[in-house]
């Protein structure tokens, strides 16, 4: 069983804080405005967690921003802390740092990368694999150490990147995509996302575009986004930003496959010019790939479908 903590007040000028249990370096300590007023009505309800250091001062585990808060909004010198005793196994400390964080709700995808690395800075690979990436719901996979290391690569990105994918304004799956990217084309994409603010498939399918298009041209993305023809529709004044992912996705389509582009063209003028009833819909092979076309008739019920089928019927036997 771990020593128990004790809850103490104590001076804050004898908390220090180091990078080794920061889980959000991404971030500044500025607490958030809710934080503030919390602290203005109620006082801390959530204390620090420190731990005793052997020379009588303590080191700072978790609450950052309410050490923050106590000291330049709240103008305290002293506070309650739970105070974690200095024989405290790391993985025991890192169990109290997951518990107080999970408490705001599940880690996102970059606190999850910075909990892992500052675990593998106290503790081995095996240990991390065995004790913490179950508690993320990473466990059961055969390579653990695969996993744990690709989950950590997340940590490699630049700060406005993580700050995005904390947000979640990029999810993970391009996160690890954005591993591959150069830094500028990193940071072009990045703010278009947190323009745009596209979902999963749509982050995909530009992420995917976009890479394909500047690979072909021999380009970048960033020198292909700031094209005038792409600069034109993010600055449109008029245009929602649903409206602007539309048009931009549909450019860099036609950007990608200007025959199926045209060929489209020329089938929606042979469709115009066959007149079809409004309930008549014809439809082409994803980006022509075949030649077959696709009629769909809506009816109103079943048994209208049925009365037509059946004059069909008698037609064709």
């Amino acid at each position: 069983m771990f020593p128990q903590p004790s809850l103490k007040n104590i001076p804050l000028s004898s908390i220090k804080t180091t990078p080794n249990w920061n889980l959000h370096p991404f971030l500044d300590d500025t607490p958030s405005l809710s934080l503030k007023q919390s602290f203005a009505e109620s006082g801390i309800l959530h204390p620090p967690i420190v731990q005793a250091a052997e020379d009588g001062t303590f080191d700072l585990i978790c609450g950052r921003k309410r050490l923050y808060a106590l000291k330049h909004h709240c103008q305290q010198n002293s506070s309650p802390c739970l105070i974690l005793p200095p024989t405290l196994t790391p993985s025991a400390v890192f169990l109290y740092v997951l518990t107080d964080q999970q408490l705001n709700g599940p880690l996102s995808p970059i606190e999850t990368a910075f909990f892992l690395k500052c675990c593998l800075n106290k503790m081995t690979e095996q240990e991390v694999n065995d004790y913490f990436l179950p508690r993320l719901g990473h466990g059961g996979h055969k390579n653990q150490t695969s996993i744990l290391h690709q989950l950590i690569s997340l940590t490699t990105l630049d700060n406005k990147t993580q700050q995005l994918v904390h947000q979640g304004l990029i999810v993970d799956k391009i996160a690890f995509e954005f591993l591959s990217l150069s830094a500028e084309d990193r940071l072009t994409l990045s703010s278009l996302f947190e323009l745009l603010q596209p979902g999963t498939g749509k982050q995909k399918r530009i992420l995917t575009l976009s890479r394909e298009l500047a690979f072909r041209s021999r380009s970048t993305i960033s020198l292909l986004l700031g094209e005038p023809e792409f600069k034109q529709i993010l600055g449109h004044t008029e245009m929602n930003l649903p409206q602007k992912t539309h048009f931009l996705l549909d450019l860099l389509q036609k950007k990608s496959y200007p025959r199926s582009s045209d060929a489209e063209q020329i089938f929606k003028d042979r469709v115009r010019r066959l007149n079809l009833p409004a309930h008549y819909e014809l439809t082409h092979s994803l980006n022509f790939e075949k030649d077959e076309v696709f009629l769909t008739i809506t009816f109103p019920d079943l048994e209208k479908c049925e009365q037509v089928w059946l004059r069909k019927k008698d037609l064709y036997e």
